[in-house]
């Protein structure tokens, strides 16, 4: 990118004559569509070196910090199909909700999370120990609500700034990080009803969250995706979430009136079968460690599959298993309806353009065999 990119007004006008080119407006038509993820704010940390608590707690930093991103990937991946949006998206990392039932977050200068790990709950199985949560009030909330008010402010309505900050685990991932994994795998067998009234708890108060940040934006209620990346068999069993996790899923659909997609980054395979009781999910995940063949079996075919590769498919492959790789998921999935993407990439060494580099051989290897796929 330039270095004599400065100001927020300059980085603003670059932006947007960028998402108003003609170039990005032939973008977002590859079919099936095929896109890499970067691991955020990790990979910026690299890539830019600053310190994540920084951008994480300083608006007018971010604010220029993001535009900077948006404008790099613009420039330096001439190629992808993604397009570049005129808008700034209010973010304080993937973990906010961990923040409202309690638990604390930080972040290293990297933008590596450590969350709290001897809440109290971890050693008193008692749902009475935590508090009702409070749109206002609870965790990082009144943070939460400050960011996105500065970064509006600092915006002055020159670009969008759309609020990222939304409750998106299901109650998997926060039951486990408040009682530990350990025993949150006993509590299974010693204590089911304990488990069950937690994760009641913790989907009331999800959509108690929901229904108050509705009420505060002027909002409808829509259909949502949700994240538990411990649904990872055989971390938890296939029977564990058909009993514990599934009735809570279903909660929330009927809440939202819709779930479109679970996400998780670990083997969801074992566990299809019973996401597909959720009649409104369109899309199943195909995560690196979930079997795509197996997926092709078990799932209907009117469902969509984003198939989503492990970095290394991309980072630390030639463009020959690039290729391999991608035919294979090309020829499996043919007539059927997906995606591919990226687990979140992050340069592997300090030559940052190493890292454009094998980023730029992927998105043409894929554009080359998503083309012939269709002949």
């Amino acid at each position: 990118m330039k270095q004599d990119i400065s100001s927020k007004k300059t980085l603003i006008e670059q932006v947007r004559d960028a998402a108003n080119s003609e170039k990005n407006r032939t973008r977002g038509l590859l079919r099936p569509a095929a896109n890499f993820a970067m691991e955020e704010p990790i990979a910026w940390t690299r890539i830019f070196g600053f310190d994540a608590n920084r951008y994480l707690t300083d608006p007018e930093f971010y604010f220029e910090q993001t535009l900077r991103q948006k404008l790099w990937r613009w420039e330096n991946f001439p190629d992808e199909d993604l397009p570049i949006a005129p808008d700034l998206p209010a973010w304080l990392g993937h973990y906010p909700e961990y923040t409202f039932v309690g638990l604390d977050v930080s972040f290293n200068s990297r933008g590596v999370p450590d969350i709290q790990t001897d809440h109290p709950l971890t050693r008193d199985p008692k749902v009475g120990l935590l508090n009702p949560v409070d749109f206002k009030t609870s965790g990082w909330m009144s943070r939460v609500l400050r960011w996105y008010d500065d970064l509006v402010k600092i915006s002055a309505g020159r670009i969008n700034v759309p609020f990222n900050m939304t409750w998106t685990r299901g109650c998997l991932d926060l039951a486990i990080a408040l009682r530990g994994y350990e025993n949150f795998v006993s509590d299974t067998v010693e204590r089911p009803q304990f488990v069950h009234d937690l994760f009641t708890f913790l989907v009331e108060q999800r959509c108690r969250w929901w229904e108050d940040y509705y009420r505060h934006f002027g909002l409808k209620p829509e259909p949502v995706g949700i994240s538990d990346d411990w649904i990872n068999i055989p971390f938890i069993s296939p029977e564990m979430f058909a009993d514990f996790v599934l009735p809570q899923y279903l909660e929330i659909e009927r809440f939202h009136g819709g779930l479109p997609k679970v996400h998780s980054c670990g083997n969801q395979t074992p566990v299809q079968k019973y996401l597909l009781q959720i009649r409104s999910l369109s899309t199943l995940e195909v995560s690196p460690w979930t079997d795509l063949t197996q997926t092709l079996a078990n799932v209907p075919p009117e469902k969509h599959l984003a198939v989503a590769l492990h970095p290394n498919d991309v980072l630390c492959a030639t463009s020959e298993q690039m290729e391999a790789k991608l035919r294979l998921v090309a020829d499996s999935c043919r007539d059927r309806s997906y995606g591919i993407g990226t687990s979140g990439l992050t340069p592997l060494t300090e030559d940052i353009s190493e890292f454009v580099s094998k980023i730029n051989t992927w998105t043409s290897v894929v554009k080359k065999v998503l083309n012939q796929s269709k002949s």
